[in-house]
């Protein structure tokens, strides 16, 4: 089987392998010089669907229909002539074609240029681009389908593989796509499922499920001053309620603590033998890249997060239930107003961790807890790694893990 190893060089370029011009989707590609458009004249193609912005039938003269699917055609006649289209100068390139195997003909043009009117009545209206037809020539078509098929689609992190079954002109990336673009059908080897997506997309989408996951965090280590009675604790992970938490103790605090993307959440229980305070005003978060923000906990207004937070005391033997959250991730927002309503306005919170996949690993978050003892402040600092976990190891290679 042929490996597939790159889906994007021809798609970058013009197919020029052939006695004429096309696109990257196999149709006509835009002359400088007028004449060159007789390049066109017998060769085949077949019609489809506009796709995207950029591509239409309408004011092309030809009344597209599922009729025309399935069907190829050759083309007898290319006429161009310089023309005036909304005021503006143009190129229009007239296409007479003939059906293979009947002497129907169709007839179709498009523009250089373009075009767009906008009317209080009738809306927008697009002028046809040359460049942009729905049509797809076969034979350089053919031969692209066929150096495709069969090809072997694969990905180091991932165990199953994926074999190219079909090659198609259909939708492009995403919502606001220009025009269409050659699609592949992929099969899996082990499974039989089958994906299809744009060519671009073809090393990534098949192995989404596999890749599936999410940034959580894990607490490696705390660490407190030196002149602390006792310098570490007992650190150690607690499974609740499917929940990974982190458990740390020493001669003061008792603390089980976990990480969401937003926030900090944590139990602290005294275990001293006086009362002690946690000392909001001084705590701090340092973020991936390094940045220092001050923190909020429950029972801070949002607007206030920047102002004064009281200390807590928790008397010996008690404990606490709250959070901590980075105050530089916390935003109002607008939203969005449509007519006299707005909407998705409101306080909103910023990830601690990447939103996209970065890496496996991609650094540390910090969370530094001044408790006070007395009159002294021991400033606990607890330190998580931020990992990628998988939500499908038994995917993936097990070396790559």
């Amino acid at each position: 089987m042929k490996k597939f190893f790159s889906f994007l060089i021809l798609l970058a370029c013009c197919i020029t392998a052939f006695a004429f011009e096309t696109n990257f989707n196999f149709s006509f590609k835009e002359q400088k010089d007028a004449d060159a458009y007789q390049q066109y004249v017998g060769q085949s193609f077949f019609v489809r669907k506009a796709f995207g912005s950029l591509e239409t039938w309408k004011k092309t003269g030809f009344n597209f229909s599922d009729d025309y699917l399935g069907k190829t055609y050759t083309i007898t006649k290319v006429t161009v002539k310089d023309v005036t289209v909304n005021n503006e100068p143009n190129r229009e390139i007239a296409i007479v074609a003939v059906e293979n195997g009947t002497k129907r003909k169709i007839k179709f043009k498009g523009y250089e240029e373009v075009s767009v009117k906008v009317s209080l009545w009738s809306g927008i209206k697009q002028w046809p681009l040359i460049s942009y037809m729905p049509i797809v020539f076969t034979e350089p078509f053919d031969e692209y389908k066929k150096e495709k098929l069969g090809s072997i689609i694969e990905h180091e992190m991932v165990k199953d593989t994926y074999e190219v079954t079909d090659v198609f002109i259909g939708k492009g990336v995403g919502k606001d796509y220009a025009c269409a673009v050659p699609n592949f059908t992929v099969k899996n080897v082990r499974t039989g499922e089958t994906v299809s997506c744009p060519s671009s997309e073809v090393n990534t989408q098949p192995f989404q499920f596999a890749l599936e996951g999410n940034y959580t965090t894990a607490l490696t280590k705390v660490e407190k001053p030196e002149d602390s009675a006792e310098r570490y604790g007992e650190t150690k992970l607690v499974e609740d309620e499917g929940v990974n938490k982190y458990s740390y103790k020493d001669n003061i605090i008792d603390i089980l603590i976990f990480g969401t993307s937003e926030e900090f959440h944590f139990t602290l229980k005294n275990v001293s033998d006086h009362s002690i305070k946690v000392v909001w005003n001084e705590a701090a978060f340092v973020g991936l890249d390094g940045s220092s923000s001050k923190i909020m906990h429950v029972g801070t207004k949002f607007s206030e997060r920047e102002g004064n937070q009281p200390a807590t005391t928790i008397i010996k033997g008690a404990k606490i239930e709250d959070l901590a959250t980075p105050t530089a991730n916390v935003y109002y927002s607008d939203g969005v107003k449509i007519g006299y309503e707005r909407f998705g306005n409101g306080w909103k919170t910023k990830k601690m961790v990447p939103e996209v996949y970065k890496g496996k690993e991609v650094g540390d978050l910090r969370l530094m807890l001044p408790i006070q003892v007395k009159d002294v402040i021991n400033e606990y600092t607890f330190v998580f790694k931020v990992y990628y976990s998988y939500k499908h190891p038994e995917l993936l290679k097990a070396e790559k893990l």
